[in-house]
């Protein structure tokens, strides 16, 4: 029996403790080729997702360095009453920041990984679907050629 190929994924995320697991999980997986991670505002404000994301993927430094998208900075953002991830969504560690130098928006990162490798490609969206609406509204024919979406999100505040 021939070995399976890599599932290839793009996770998009809202950096808060939850996500920074999974994140650490799937980079190191086997069974996963993680080809980028996405930030996008939620558990914190878009510039705090985007540097978490940023210091997460720099610290583990996985085998194979995924492309990185920089949350959109006008994406709308509620901060929360209290938060189990903190204010700065991981918990208060000390994680060396390293700023990217020339980062794409999130949307546009996706919007190429999904060209790029049409039908092959699953988004694990694990924070709120603003990039997703966004690539969607861009370009709704990319709807046709994304292998599978997994959304992870819920809420028990509604209004």
């Amino acid at each position: 029996m021939p070995p399976v190929a890599p599932r290839k994924v793009i996770i998009d995320c809202d950096p808060g403790i939850d996500d920074a697991v999974v994140i650490a999980m799937a980079l190191f997986d086997p069974r996963l080729e993680v080809l980028a991670v996405t930030a996008v505002a939620g558990n914190v404000a878009a510039e705090q997702a985007t540097a978490n994301l940023q210091a997460l993927v720099s610290f583990l430094d996985p085998p194979r360095l995924p492309r990185v998208g920089v949350a959109a900075a006008d994406a709308p953002w509620t901060p929360r009453r209290s938060s189990v991830h903190g204010p700065d969504g991981l918990g208060g560690i000390d994680i060396p920041r390293v700023p990217l130098h020339g980062g794409h928006p999130s949307e546009k990162v996706i919007w190429e990984t999904i060209k790029a490798n049409p039908r092959e490609v699953t988004i694990l969206s694990l924070g709120p679907l603003t990039n997703i609406s966004h690539v969607l509204k861009r370009d709704p024919g990319l709807a046709e050629i994304i292998g599978g979406i997994v959304i992870c999100g819920g809420t028990i505040h509604a209004a």
